[in-house]
């Protein structure tokens, strides 16, 4: 690959006591380079000039925070370590990476963390945030990659001269898989060229969130005619907020349960950072809750079908945070008005595009727009508000629930709700009267309802689900099947793993009336039937009474071993419960793919079927009797 007209070369940094090494792969060519600094050869000079290369852009996982640092450490450092014996250099490194590790920030660090002395994308950083990134090894299974692999030794004892293959071996893996993600991440990568280019920021290195909100500050900081230094430390903080100042004067309800939940409200003054806050009801025949998170209802496993008499329908609202924040003029208090005027024309441009064609600009904007609101409760961040934020998301839900309670009015059956939308059931000769509740409702809040149609509706909580939508029938093209949660039958990349082939037989049995048994005892794919468990760093590992790696990819079979977590003494002896990774089966790891004919491998059919009719039965008992 290549960018900014340089060649992708793809690294690993490991350290131990008394060896330290680099694999490097160049993208373009495929070939690679082991460096090392050890007993047998001291690659130092090379090191050097090879990250000081002008026509090279390094790529890594987790790079920014590890590998780059240690890089410039030695480049720094160079004319210092380059006159020392190999066992100094190796021992230096090593209390360099030891401080990487274990300071709780980067401040003793931050001259060779902000060197920026080579082009340098870290993945990692670029497609998750801090609380959700996975490691390598979880990502390789995620990936559904052909190895997955942890390195067996302690890298804080020495590493034996004999070992070194297998550490290049070992680094190879990590510099393929990485350059598996790069290739993947293509899209990313363009779309964070074009911003760069664009608005002159520095994009490749930031996930969506931080990438929008960097688009904001700039959008803001042009319009307004400040200076950065001016804004940076600004906040508005809040420890306690009355809740009659906040809640839109339109918002009103016509049952009595509702008109005391909103009298309640008024008269409440809360912490609006405080998350255990909560109300729950009953409206339309569903147990509602409203939190400082957003709404939901508590939703039974059911199955819902239209007929000819009946409409299942799905509205959920355009755009809901950034709708009301434009719609009512909201903006953080130290920011001042012109922070709505800017959101507005991110809004708009991003229509603009969109109605247009031009993907680039309509994915720039979209993660300038969907940014925000998670910044406003983060008192790090320039726009904290947590006025706004309960502002926004207290009205957003009251709103919603007028809607919903037009409905059951209309004597729609509600069959689910959340912060920005609600599934319901309704006669098809009330359709004139729902047009008309939409319409007073838009009008009133200024936001816009849009509408899916479904023919059948599989739910087994509020966030699992699958929709056959309205066409199917005709089409039979699984573009119109929604899936949600656990019938999601497509691996989530860097999340965690179920067995895929679980989600593939419930969506074949409830959309096409496929048996399991069919679905499952005629794949051919093992990879559908292999699963992961991440395992804190406290446990250690094991497989039939044998220490393993702490991620392993494995499969439910009938001549596979217990795997289970458990904790160790100091000197690695095993104490304490053990807890199954898997209770209901042995499994066969299968880190590594084969070619073993799927026949051969001893699958436990019954394990996943067993699993897929635990939801099945679930949902087939709460079968709904329509009207």
């Amino acid at each position: 690959m290549i960018i900014r007209n340089k060649t992708c070369f793809v690294y690993d940094v490991e350290v131990f006591p008394n060896f330290f090494s680099i694999t490097i792969k160049n993208t373009e060519t495929g070939n690679y380079k082991f460096y090392e600094i050890g007993e047998r050869r001291n690659d130092l000079p090379n090191i050097v000039k090879l990250f000081l290369h002008k026509g090279i852009y390094f790529v890594s996982y987790n790079g920014i925070h590890y590998d780059a640092p240690i890089i410039s450490y030695l480049i720094l450092n160079y004319k210092k370590l380059i006159l020392k014996p190999v066992w100094e250099i190796t021992a230096e490194i090593k209390a360099f990476s030891d401080k990487i590790i274990t300071s709780e920030t980067s401040a003793s660090w931050s001259q060779y963390k902000y060197a920026n002395l080579f082009p340098n994308l870290d993945l990692l950083a670029m497609k998750w945030s801090q609380k959700l990134r996975p490691s390598l090894k979880a990502l390789q299974v995620t990936m559904e990659y052909h190895n997955v692999e942890e390195y067996s030794g302690d890298f804080e004892k020495s590493l034996p001269k004999e070992d070194i293959p297998k550490l290049a071996s070992y680094n190879k893996n990590d510099v393929d898989s990485t350059e598996e993600l790069l290739n993947r991440c293509k899209k990313d990568i363009e779309l964070r060229i074009s911003i760069e280019d664009e608005f002159h920021i520095s994009a490749l290195n930031k996930d969506g969130v931080n990438l929008g909100m960097e688009i904001i500050k700039t959008l803001y900081l042009k319009a307004s005619g400040k200076q950065w230094s001016q804004i940076k430390d600004l906040r508005s903080p809040c420890d306690n907020l009355c809740l009659n100042e906040i809640i839109f004067p339109y918002i009103s309800f016509n049952t009595p349960e509702l008109q005391l939940l909103l009298t309640e409200l008024k008269s409440l003054c809360i912490n609006p950072n405080d998350n255990t806050f909560e109300r729950s009801f009953l409206l339309g025949g569903l147990v509602h809750t409203l939190a400082l998170g957003g709404l939901h209802s508590v939703s039974t496993s059911e199955i819902f079908k239209a007929d000819d008499n009946t409409i299942l329908i799905d509205q959920d609202v355009a755009s809901l945070y950034p709708s009301i924040i434009i719609e009512n003029g909201l903006y953080p208090a130290h920011l001042g008005p012109i922070f709505t005027e800017v959101y507005k024309k991110i809004k708009d441009d991003r229509i603009e595009a969109k109605r247009n064609g031009n993907k680039l600009k309509n994915e720039t904007y979209k993660l300038a727009i969907n940014g925000l609101t998670g910044n406003l409760q983060s008192e790090y961040s320039w726009v904290y508000d947590p006025r706004m934020v309960l502002t926004i998301r207290m009205n957003g839900q009251l709103m919603l629930l007028m809607y919903i309670e037009k409905l059951a009015a209309l004597g729609a059956r509600i069959l689910n709700s959340n912060t920005d939308g609600v599934f319901f059931m309704l006669s098809k000769d009330k359709i004139g009267e729902l047009d008309s509740i939409t319409r007073w409702w838009q009008n009133l809040t200024h936001l816009e309802l849009e509408a899916d149609y479904f023919e059948r509706f599989y739910q087994y909580a509020v966030n699992d689900y699958i929709g056959v939508k309205k066409g199917w029938s005709d089409t039979h093209d699984w573009k119109y099947i929604k899936q949600k949660g656990l019938f999601i039958q497509e691996a989530q990349l860097g999340k965690g793993l179920a067995p895929l082939i679980i989600p593939e037989a419930l969506n074949k049995y409830f959309v096409e009336g496929i048996s399991p048994e069919k679905t499952i005892k005629s794949c051919k794919d093992i990879k559908k039937f292999c699963t992961f468990q991440k395992v804190d760093k406290k446990f250690e590992v094991f497989y039939g009474g044998k220490r393993v790696a702490h991620i392993n990819r494995y499969y439910m079979s009938l001549y596979g071993k217990p795997i289970y977590k458990q904790k160790v003494d100091e000197s690695g002896k095993p104490y304490g419960s053990q807890t199954a990774l898997c209770a209901s089966s042995p499994v066969t790891i299968y880190n590594k793919f084969d070619d073993i004919p799927i026949e051969k491998r001893g699958i436990n059919y019954n394990y996943y079927l067993s699993e897929v009719y635990k939801i099945i039965e679930k949902m087939d008992k709460k079968q709904l009797s329509l009207w």
